[in-house]
C-alpha cells in the first residue's frame, strides 16, 4: 500500500483521485473518482450474489454447496467478519497502546496520537488475515492430500481441462468462500471505515480487480491457479504488514532494535522473489499466457477435435509433432493467430489482463520501496520517508 506514481499524479492535480491540501494534513478524495469506484464495487457485489442465486451451474465441480447455500454462506461470512474485525482491532489497539506507553516510552509513546493508533489497528487486522489465509493456503498446497504441484508445474494447473476437473478438496472451496468474503468486507472497510492513505485510489482499484479475479477464477473453475496466486500474495503481504506496524511504532535505529530496517530489507527480498519472480514467471507467463494455451489446445486435448478436423491437422496451432508438454517447443504466437479465442479457453483474455494489471501494481510498489531506500541513503529516516510517501500528514492529529 505504498504510494505509486499514478496516485502521485492524483495528489498533484490534473487527475482525479487522492489529494492532500497543503498544510491541512488531510487526504481528500475526488468525489467523481470515489463515486465511480464505489459504483463498480456495488455492481461487483450484486453480480456475485446474483450469480449464486440465478445460475445453479455457476459453481465448479466438487463444490459441496448448492448455489443458494453458497449465497447464504457468503452472506453470513461477510456479516461475521465485521465483529471479528472489530474484536481484532480492539485487542490490538489496547495492546499496542499499552506497549507504547511502557516498553516504548523511550521512543516518545509512538502511538499516542489517535490517527496513528487507528492506522496500527487497521494494519493489525491485515496481518491477522494474511497470516491465517497463508496458513490455509500452505496447507492446501503442501499438506492436504499429499500437496500439489500448482506452483512448480504449470501443466498440473490445466490437466485435466478445468471443465473436467473435480476439485474435491473442501479446503479449496473453503478458501474461496473466505477470501471472497474477506475482500468484499475489506473493500467496504477501505471505502467507509479505515483511515485514508495517499494510495487510497490505487488500493481501491486493487480491491476491485481482486474481487473480479476471485469471481472469474471460481466461476471458470480456475481454482488451482487461483490458489497459487492467493498464496503468493498473502504470504508476501505478511512482511509488509510487519514493516508498517514497526514503522508506526517507530522501531527504527538502535533505539528501536532496527526492526523497521530489518522488516524493510525482508520486504525487498520477499517481494522480489514472490511478486517479481514467482508471480510473473510461474503464474502470469507460464501459468496463463503461455502454459494454458500449450496444455488446453494440445493435440487430442478436450474440446479440440472439431478445430483439428476443420484445420486438417493437429499441428496448426503451435504444437510440433513428437513434442512433449513443457519442453519449450510450443509456439505461442502461432497459437494466437490460429486460435485468438476458443470455447476451451474461457476467460483467457480477461483473467490474463487482470493478472497482468496486478503485476504492474507490484512493479510500481516495488519501485516505491527502492525510492524510500534511496531517500534513506540521502539522510531521511525510513519512518519519515514512509510518512511522506504513503501516510499523509497528521498535523490535525491529537493525543487521548
Amino acid at each position: 500500500r505504498l504510494l505509486c506514481p499514478f496516485c502521485r499524479c492524483f495528489s498533484l492535480g490534473g487527475c482525479s483521485g487522492a489529494a492532500m491540501p497543503k498544510g491541512t494534513g488531510r487526504i481528500v478524495i475526488d468525489p467523481f473518482t470515489n463515486g465511480l469506484l464505489t459504483t463498480l464495487f456495488g455492481l461487483e457485489v450484486v453480480a456475485v450474489f446474483a450469480v449464486l442465486l440465478a445460475l445453479p451451474g455457476a459453481l465448479p465441480a466438487g463444490c459441496p454447496l448448492t448455489g443458494p447455500q453458497a449465497f447464504a454462506a457468503l452472506a453470513v461470512t461477510c456479516l461475521a467478519l465485521f465483529p471479528l474485525i472489530g474484536l481484532v482491532k480492539l485487542i490490538a489497539g489496547h495492546a499496542c497502546a499499552l506497549l507504547s506507553r511502557t516498553a516504548l516510552a523511550h521512543l516518545g509513546d509512538p502511538v499516542a496520537k489517535v490517527k496513528t493508533r487507528n492506522k496500527l489497528r487497521d494494519q493489525s487486522w491485515q496481518l491477522t488475515i494474511h497470516s491465517a489465509m497463508t496458513a490455509l493456503e500452505a496447507y492446501i498446497l503442501f499438506v492436504d492430500g499429499g500437496g500439489e504441484h500448482w506452483l512448480d508445474d504449470y501443466r498440473s494447473l490445466w490437466t485435466p481441462h478445468p471443465h473436467q476437473q473435480v476439485n474435491s478438496k473442501r479446503s479449496v472451496h473453503l478458501l474461496y468462500l473466505l477470501q471472497m468474503a474477506i475482500w468484499i468486507v475489506t473493500c467496504a472497510s477501505h471505502r467507509f471505515l479505515e483511515e485514508r492513505h495517499k494510495d487510497y485510489v490505487m488500493m481501491y482499484v486493487h480491491h476491485l480487480v481482486t474481487i473480479a479475479l476471485f469471481a472469474l477464477s471460481y466461476g471458470f473453475n480456475f481454482v488451482r491457479i487461483g490458489t497459487a496466486v492467493i498464496f503468493l500474495h498473502d504470504s508476501s503481504d505478511i512482511v509488509i504488514d510487519l514493516l508498517k506496524m514497526a514503522n508506526y511504532l517507530k522501531l527504527e535505529g538502535r533505539r528501536g532494535g532496527f526492526l523497521v530496517e530489518g522488516t524493510f530489507a525482508a520486504t525487498l527480498g520477499v517481494w522480489a522473489y514472490t511478486r517479481l519472480y514467482l508471480y510473473p514467471v510461474r503464474i502470469v507467463w507460464q501459468g496463463v499466457w503461455y502454459g494454458s494455451r500449450e496444455v488446453v489446445t494440445a493435440p487430442g486435448a478436450y474440446g479440440m477435435d472439431g478445430f483439428t478436423a476443420a484445420a486438417g491437422s493437429p499441428f496448426t496451432r503451435g504444437h510440433s509433432p513428437g513434442a512433449k508438454l513443457g519442453d519449450g517447443s510450443f509456439d505461442l504466437w502461432a497459437n494466437l493467430r490460429a486460435l485468438p479465442t476458443h470455447a476451451t479457453l474461457p476467460g483467457y483474455w480477461a483473467c490474463g489482463s487482470l493478472l497482468t494489471a496486478l503485476l504492474v501494481m507490484h512493479v510500481i510498489w516495488y519501485m516505491l520501496l527502492w525510492r524510500l531506500l534511496f531517500r534513506s541513503v540521502l539522510g531521511q529516516t525510513l519512518h519519515d520517508g514512509g510518512a511522506d510517501e504513503y501516510e499523509g500528514g497528521s498535523d490535525d492529529d491529537h493525543e487521548d
